[in-house]
């Protein structure tokens, strides 16, 4: 029994305009990111944008570098996080990305590619399951559980592109979230 209730995009343009790509299955993926980051955009989502770039997030990316194993990098993501008392949306997603990311061969690619994916995933879970069944790109459940992953690998692969904060540091992170951003928007400098 579940107790958690959706909660939809903003009734915007912009999520509109984002929402209109889980529909045609003419737009290409890359185009479904960036439409739903530059819905994301917007003043209410703002707060992601700098969410993102919180010393937490920062500070869960030296977890992910330096645990020996996931299991300890979700201890000492647990501990940080009740001692920091950020408890939020994004310190739980840089919470999942570190433990993801204890485990990877290049830790702090994966970081940075785990955090922006999973904010992707929130985003489009708000509204995908309502654009299920009405024809064209996602006819069915499984087409929906298949578009949300290719749009997820299109989100990993563009932080990929990016590449990793040139030093260890809040300032490159801040840095690197910003240019992460400008990427997923499709906006070159």
């Amino acid at each position: 029994m579940g107790t958690s209730v959706s909660q939809p995009s903003p009734d915007t343009l912009n999520w509109r305009a984002a929402q209109a790509t889980y529909e045609n299955s003419a737009i290409p993926v890359e185009r479904v990111v960036q439409e739903i980051w530059r819905a994301a955009s917007g003043r209410e989502e703002e707060t992601l944008r700098a969410m993102l770039s919180e010393p937490i997030v920062f500070h869960l990316r030296d977890i992910a570098l330096s645990a020996k194993s996931p299991v300890e990098a979700a201890s000492r993501a647990s501990q940080a996080i009740a001692e920091s008392k950020q408890t939020s949306l994004v310190a739980d997603i840089a919470s999942r990305a570190a433990i993801q990311a204890a485990g990877a061969p290049d830790r702090a690619l994966a970081y940075s590619q785990r955090v922006f994916t999973e904010a992707s995933n929130y985003l489009i879970s708000r509204d995908l399951p309502g654009f299920v069944g009405i024809g064209g790109r996602n006819s069915t459940v499984a087409d929906s559980v298949q578009f949300k992953a290719s749009v997820l690998r299109a989100t990993s692969e563009a932080v990929r592109q990016v590449g990793v904060p040139t030093a260890s540091t809040a300032k490159a992170w801040q840095k690197h979230t910003a240019e992460v951003l400008n990427k997923l928007r499709g906006r070159t400098r």
